[in-house]
């Protein structure tokens, strides 16, 4: 076991309700994909602490890490066209990465032999290295430690308001310039669940039905509805309701949906309204751009260093949908190996992705490995070659890590980076996994150490949001913007500074958060 006390190791990333189906294979393409942006490899270690579901902490060695953020800078700033090829691959990955799942869903896997069974796993997996690591460099390292590139920018704009005297807001600024004018997902699944909408208030039967207040009889009596509006609900249901499912599951249930449909026609919500406002977002979006860009008088290399940034938060949003599509798809496939190898769902996802190959043509594993794993586990990469440690050895290495000790000082104010504008107040609520979202009330201020789809829901009920996570590209930004919700992000501790109930102030021009 090697002793690693030498270099200072820092933990870059965490994350809940995840395993090894995810882990190995996202830590393996960071290895694999680096050199697609640097020509090289500057981070060829990293070591991850996995408890029952709970993905601990990844830690990077300090040196390694920022060699890779200030190479990537670098990159970026000499060579855009490098880095713009590489989006537009990765983007064709995903697309591509969407089809294949679509078409394992129509698949019957257990009539499968092993043998074609372990193929569709090794396609499944190859797309899903591929579109998490061929762009990681600037998806993730390049505003992960520290938020280099968002500085940068932030820099950039800094100067130029200055230079013009522009009374123009740095965040209004820095926010409306690295949005994409491209609608995501989330967007596009809102316009199609809207426009049902409208078509089930134009329909006096399908309206009665879905004012029903009991969803069980709403369900009941969907046969009743004319045909081509009922498909449209259930295509609907069978197109999206993969969206909140993570890396773990659930998946929404055909009752989300029809709760929801009943919900907004019970609220009498002006369809119409919501409709045009999300068909305009493109080019609202791009409206505003050109009036920022036309105003401080932005050169050429500044605004592409922009739509570079637009073309990350753009990337990131979609591959992490592309992701939970891939683990939704991988589910199935998952259970059907599992049974083979008279395994749980669980204890399959505590498999490395390359072993699962290997145990499909042998038809074993042993169950005691993967248990073992649930309890603690460390997972050390070394290039393309990983090792799983288990109890007193996974103990022991993690032992030879000299770790970077993270401090949470008690302050009553935090200081995070602008994903959004604007000024509020509210009651602080803690919100980091689904099962929480409940005590969200509208006007909150949601706090969570990182967001994703299935947190969405509570997000629209935030005055503001406010996460630990930092960086132009997470979810939380995304999100912001697309609702123009007031959002700090990057406050590193924000989840143990606050708890529920606490009355604080957030300026998100200004990036701070404070007890009041």
């Amino acid at each position: 076991m090697p002793s690693m006390k030498k270099r200072t190791w820092r933990k870059n990333i965490s994350a809940s309700r995840v395993a090894y189906h995810m882990i190995t294979p996202a830590l393996v393409d960071m290895m694999l994909y680096q050199s697609k942006t640097l020509g090289r490899i500057a981070i060829p270690e990293i070591v991850a602490v996995q408890k029952d579901y709970e993905f601990l902490a990844a830690y990077i060695p300090v040196d390694q890490l920022r060699d890779m953020v200030d190479a990537t800078i670098r990159i970026i700033q000499r060579n855009p066209a490098r880095i713009e090829m590489i989006h537009r691959k990765t983007e064709q990955y995903n697309t591509d990465y969407f089809e294949y799942g679509r078409a394992v869903l129509k698949m019957k896997l257990e009539k499968f032999s092993n043998q074609r069974l372990a193929n569709v796993y090794r396609r499944l997996n190859w797309y899903q290295r591929i579109i998490h690591g061929y762009a990681i460099a600037t998806t993730w390292f390049v505003d992960s430690d520290g938020e280099d590139f968002s500085k940068l920018l932030m820099g950039k704009l800094k100067d130029v308001i200055r230079a013009q005297r522009s009374r123009r807001s740095v965040a209004e600024a820095f926010s409306t310039l690295t949005t994409p004018a491209r609608p995501s997902l989330a967007i596009r699944e809102e316009i199609e669940l809207l426009t049902i909408l409208r078509r089930i208030a134009r329909d006096p039967n399908a309206k009665k039905i879905f004012l029903q207040k009991n969803i069980a009889h709403v369900e009941r009596d969907l046969p009743k509805i004319e045909k081509t509006l009922r498909r449209k609900i259930y295509t609907h249901y069978q197109r999206w309701h993969w969206t909140p499912y993570t890396y773990i599951g659930p998946s929404y249930t055909l009752e989300y949906y029809l709760s929801g449909w009943s919900g907004l026609l019970r609220e009498k919500t002006n369809i119409g309204h919501h409709l045009r406002k999300l068909q305009r977002y493109a080019s609202d979006v791009r409206k505003a751009r050109g009036r920022i860009v036309h105003e401080l008088r932005l050169d050429a290399a500044t605004r592409r260093l922009f739509d570079i940034a637009a073309q990350v938060v753009y990337l990131k949003g979609y591959r992490k949908d592309a992701l939970f599509f891939g683990c939704y798809v991988l589910e199935r496939l998952h259970l059907e190996i599992a049974k083979r190898l008279g395994l749980t769902l669980k204890q399959i996802r505590f498999m490395g992705d390359w072993e699962v190959v290997p145990a499909l043509q042998r038809m074993s594993f042993p169950a005691r490995v993967l248990n073992e794993r649930m309890k603690f586990s460390v997972y050390y990469q070394k290039k393309l070659r990983g090792i799983i440690y288990t109890g007193k050895k996974a103990e022991l290495f993690l032992a030879t890590l000299r770790i970077e000790k993270e401090e949470v000082k008690k302050v009553d104010s935090l200081n995070g980076t602008c994903a959004c504008p604007g000024k509020v107040r509210g009651i602080v609520k803690i919100v980091n996994v689904p099962e929480e979202m409940g005590k969200m009330n509208r006007g909150d201020i949601m706090v969570a150490h990182t967001t994703f789809p299935a947190l969405v829901s509570a997000m629209k009920k935030a005055t503001a949001i406010i996460t630990d996570d930092g960086g132009i590209t997470c979810h939380a930004a995304i999100v912001a913007r697309e609702l123009k919700t007031p959002c700090v992000v990057g406050t590193k501790i924000a989840t143990q500074v606050f708890k529920d109930g606490d009355r604080v102030e957030v300026d998100a021009d200004a990036g701070t958060v404070k007890k009041i």
